[in-house]
């Protein structure tokens, strides 16, 4: 009996740890994109300056500033992915799929769940990105940029979608 007692606590303190090691992953990659950030708007600054003090020709400035922008406006997407939470339009969704299911398993339901979630996550970064367009704060060429790589996330993962549903049979 006692073994058994040892056994659950040893358990328990090894969920834990796993728990607290996967919090700790999280708050060190913020932590790194927000690093990432931070340098890319020195790096910003920097070239800006540069180009003020005429020591590199506006297409390089250019050049410079669109891929800065790009890896700037990707590192804050990706920011945005882990501080936010799962879209609450993703309950809803997930049951009428699984309602058209013939036999819904636990395993299917958390996987289109998964797969909604993100596809909901683009859905949101490419609004927040046609936003910050429209107000004038990001180039289209960056946009064009940033778009195409998101858009070519989300096709992947409805295809995901679909291979997931059509591989259970649909009532």
């Amino acid at each position: 009996m006692f073994e058994v007692i040892v056994f659950l606590v040893l358990v328990l303190l090894v969920f834990l740890v796993l728990i607290g090691v996967s919090i700790w992953q999280e708050k060190k990659t913020i932590l790194v994109l927000n690093e990432k950030i931070s340098s890319l708007n020195k790096q910003m600054d920097i070239a800006k300056r540069r180009f003020l003090q005429g020591k590199i020709t506006k297409s390089v400035f250019d050049l410079i500033v669109e891929d800065l922008q790009t890896e700037l406006y990707s590192a804050e997407l990706a920011l945005l992915r882990l501080t936010k939470g799962v879209p609450k339009r993703v309950g809803a969704k997930t049951d009428e799929i699984m309602a058209r299911l013939d036999k819904p398993t636990k395993h299917k339901r958390s996987l289109v769940e998964k797969i909604l979630s993100e596809t909901e996550l683009i859905r949101e970064e490419l609004a927040l990105l046609e936003s910050r367009l429209f107000k004038n704060e990001i180039k289209q060429s960056v946009y064009n940029k940033i778009v195409f790589e998101k858009e070519a996330e989300l096709i992947l993962k409805e295809k995901e979608l679909m291979d997931v549903v059509l591989k259970a049979k649909i009532k």
